[in-house]
């Protein structure tokens, strides 16, 4: 009698089928780890570049008005009046036939006008808005950057066609504080992109090019933990330097400084331990090391610093620059 031996097919048992499955998970989890960076560095390089453009076209105003817009932040021009003082004597230089009723609710009809036209948000109180004393760091450069009217009698307010410096997509333009001036964010950003000039860094009167950290001076800033409708968190300052010897300056101490909040929308806090302390109004932080070396107040960046987007870092972001970034 022939015997036959019946082959015996061995399967996996439960034990193996777990290890290839937690296996393929620890696969998937580190591809998707990965795919993550991947998105997030394109959506900074693509912020970066914006940045970059609207840097660009700051610079070509300035050829063509010999300066750049003042910045208007809060803490060197402290009240309205100052504020609007600086608007009015920089277009001044540039139209010096500017009518003094040049602005947008000195007449219904070209308020409802420019509304329309999509270069006022239409959130502003007709009554109470619309003032050149309200503008802040946020938007000052959004106005200058969508062009004038030809009629150099009015500028602001006129007919006629206008030349963009820079096209804003209109659909990131927040009117966040409802005050009728638009501001600007970035595609991956919740945060609006803020506008610091060199001149007003600080309350400190000197020369751009020719700074001095003052430790009696404040820092300029935007305060967006204080600031109702923003999604923003955290607070925008401009970023100081230790030159070679030793010496603060601020970064670009004769231009200008654009910061965006990056994708996670916070710019961070100025406290040294401590989040629930505000930091003294002198506070910097030291571009590119981030730590807190030059004066006694420079304070080290924090977490939420690491992803913001600059006009002058060499990265696509401020951590990129400090190699610290993970």
């Amino acid at each position: 009698m022939t015997s036959r031996h019946r082959a015996c097919h061995r399967g996996f048992t439960l034990v193996e089928l777990l290890v290839v499955i937690a296996i393929i998970g620890i696969l998937a989890s580190l591809a998707l780890v990965g795919i993550r960076r991947a998105v997030v560095a394109a959506q900074n390089g693509a912020m970066n570049l914006e940045i970059k453009q609207i840097s660009q076209a700051l610079n070509q105003y300035k050829i063509d008005s010999d300066a750049y817009p003042p910045d208007c932040n809060s803490v060197v021009y402290s009240s309205g009046t100052l504020r609007a003082n600086a608007i009015t004597s920089h277009l001044r230089r540039r139209f010096p036939k500017r009518s003094a009723t040049d602005y947008p609710t000195a007449n219904a009809t070209n308020l409802t006008r420019l509304i329309n036209a999509g270069y006022l948000s239409p959130n502003g109180n007709t009554s109470s808005d619309y003032q050149l004393s309200q503008l802040d760091p946020t938007e000052v450069y959004v106005l200058f950057l969508m062009g004038f009217s030809s009629d150099i009698t009015n500028p602001i307010t006129g007919t006629g066609d206008r030349t963009p410096l820079f096209k804003f997509d209109t659909t990131r333009l927040v009117d966040t504080d409802n005050d009728g001036w638009w501001s600007f964010k970035p595609k991956y950003s919740d945060s609006e992109i803020v506008y610091f000039n060199a001149y007003s860094y600080d309350t400190f009167p000197a020369s751009p090019g020719s700074y001095a950290f003052n430790q009696s001076a404040s820092v300029a800033q935007v305060n967006f933990d204080a600031l109702s409708g923003s999604l923003a968190t955290g607070i925008a300052r401009p970023y100081g330097k230790v030159n070679a010897n030793g010496k603060f300056d601020w970064v670009n101490n004769d231009t200008f400084q654009l910061l965006c909040a990056g994708v996670d929308g916070a710019y961070g806090g100025y406290y040294v331990s401590d989040p629930t302390v505000a930091a003294n109004g002198d506070a910097v932080k030291i571009y590119p090391s981030g730590q807190a070396t030059g004066p006694s107040s420079a304070v080290t960046y924090k977490v939420e610093d690491m992803d913001n987007i600059t006009n002058f870092s060499e990265a696509s972001t401020l951590g990129s620059d400090t190699g610290l970034a993970p």
